[in-house]
């Protein structure tokens, strides 16, 4: 272990910025869950009417997992612990992928190894700092848990939290085995990112499976058991059925894994991976040899990826359409958060306007991560090589932009046409599908705000490109949704580009609006474009 204090101090050197900002917005954004949840759906009359719509619904199960008793505890806990538990997955595949593989990928561990550094150093100091993250995390939720609200005790409160932690934790385990079987960060955040996507599916399906026992409690089947979510889930904090003994499964689990990833350290050369590489073809195909082609290579996972996303919830949410009647006419409270999101009308058409301007908010998300492959082109050196040949600036980055606004174009679309064929499909509601389609596609301009931001701080800042970018997504999330029930100040919501627009098809299109917006947005655009012209490239 020589050198394990400085690179566990290098580590928190480098992340200094990013780790703080991850932590605090995953415990605070949790936290704030609590009040804002009790406002809304804190009422005997809901909770009962939440209880009996989601335990009879298959899509329900698959999505959130069971709801145990008609208590706020049991509904917080359906509607946080595996959602937040997603996001402190990837926390951790992509912390551990970053301070391992991608090391050895850019030639930072050879330059350790060059110095008083054991080959395991690197990894346990990861480990370490990955461990620490998680401890921090639970014991934020923990005393937060414990004074945020009454209604579930202290040990159900650090059951939860240390459940969070533990799960977290067992998921830095894994990726430190994935970084030993790959040779590179993008192949080992992408088989990452499959784990946690078929864990979640897999949880799913045994809940799906499962029976009610005979004091009314939803078992799953032995299929949940197989998923680091199903252990998450396991434990039931918040609930009377809170148990801390499953804790004990992703513990162990953690601690076999870090093992094996150290033997399997032991076992490759730095640089290489246990499993084979794919050498691809001796040449490329005719259209991959073309800028086109090369730019769709690039961008064809975010697409794929963010694409499945937003078919996934776009279709749970048409299949939930026939119960939500039931549910949102038990309580004035929902009721008017949904017509503030969806517009004011019939409720069932209000809440799908809402679902639709906030399934439109993961397409904007995806324009910000594939429009994130400018910048990291440019800094590990590959758009250098690129423009020594034939290929020319503005080329490169309308090729790019084409790419990432045609897949915005068709998500958006895709969005509005399968709400509209779920809820045809599944419910006695009739709507019209391509009413819904437009309705879809009215959020282009915001689309092309955010496509603008990114340009103009690409152009001008491209170190502050992504993070103001993802700053200003994070406010326009917050105030869309949050935003109605705390009553943010008019000014302050004034600022989300998505304040000015209608909700349609609830409220009809106004033109106005969009093309003032739209206009910005390519004056933005030009000023970027302009300004990346101009300047010389960048490295990190």
């Amino acid at each position: 272990m020589a050198g394990l204090g400085t690179l566990v101090k290098l580590i928190l050197r480098r992340d200094r910025i990013k780790l703080p900002l991850w932590i605090i917005g995953l415990v605070a954004t949790l936290l704030a869950m609590v009040p804002l949840l009790r406002d809304i759906y804190g009422d005997t009359a809901s909770l009962n009417t939440m209880y009996a719509t989601f335990s009879a619904n298959p899509s329900a199960l698959f999505m959130t997992g069971p709801i145990d008793e008609p208590t706020f505890g049991a509904f917080m806990m359906i509607e946080t612990l595996l959602w937040w538990g997603l996001a402190i997955a990837f926390l951790n595949t992509l912390f551990i992928v970053r301070h391992t593989r991608h090391n050895e990928e850019i030639g930072a561990q050879e330059l350790l190894l060059s110095g008083r550094t054991h080959r395991a150093s690197s990894l346990a100091a990861a480990l370490i700092v990955a461990l620490g993250i998680n401890a921090l995390i639970a014991l934020s939720l923990g005393f937060g848990m414990q004074f945020m609200d009454a209604t579930w005790s202290t040990s159900q409160s650090w059951l939860y939290a240390v459940a969070m932690g533990a799960f977290g934790f067992a998921w830095a385990a894994i990726a430190a085995i994935v970084v030993q079987l790959v040779e590179n960060g993008r192949s080992a955040n992408s088989l990452l990112a499959g784990l946690i996507g078929a864990g979640f599916i897999l949880r799913g399906i045994g809940d799906f499976l499962g029976k009610t026992d005979s004091i009314g409690v939803h078992q799953p089947t032995w299929l949940s058991y197989l998923s680091p979510f199903g252990w998450l889930q396991a434990t039931r904090p918040l609930t009377a059925h809170a148990d801390w003994w499953p804790l004990i499964i992703p513990i162990g689990f953690a601690i076999v894994a870090m093992a094996l990833a150290f033997i399997l350290l032991t076992h490759r050369d730095v640089g290489a991976g246990m499993l084979p590489g794919h050498k691809g073809k001796k040449r490329a195909s005719y259209f991959l040899r073309t800028p086109l082609g090369l730019t769709w290579y690039l961008q064809k996972n975010i697409f794929i990826g963010w694409l499945i996303g937003v078919l996934v919830m776009v279709g749970t949410i048409g299949a939930l359409v026939p119960q939500m009647s039931d549910v949102y006419e038990s309580s004035d409270s929902m009721r008017q958060t949904i017509q503030a999101i969806g517009g004011t009308g019939a409720l069932i058409p209000s809440f799908m306007s809402a679902m639709i301007a906030i399934t439109c908010l993961m397409v904007f998300a995806y324009a910000i991560h594939g429009l994130s492959k400018l910048r990291s082109e440019e800094a590990n050196g590959n758009l250098e090589h690129l423009l020594a040949t034939k290929l020319s600036r503005l080329k490169w980055l309308g090729l790019h932009l084409a790419t990432v606004i045609i897949g915005g174009l068709f998500m958006l679309a895709a969005t509005g046409a399968v709400l509209a064929f779920c809820v045809n499909s599944l419910s006695d509601f009739n709507v019209d599908m391509w009413e819904y389609i437009l309705a879809g596609l009215s959020y282009l301009p915001v689309l092309f705000m955010f496509v603008a931001i990114y340009l103009i701080l690409f152009g001008l800042l491209p170190r502050l490109a992504s993070g103001v970018t993802w700053f200003y997504f994070g406010f326009v999330s917050f105030a869309l949704w949050l935003g109605p029930i705390i009553r943010l100040d008019k000014a302050i919501m004034n600022l989300s580009v998505m304040e000015h627009l209608p909700t349609p098809p609830v409220e009809d299109i106004k033109t106005t609006p969009l093309l003032i917006i739209t206009a910005i947005s390519l004056g933005m655009i030009l000023v970027g474009t302009f300004a990346w012209r101009q300047r010389n490239l960048l490295e990190k």
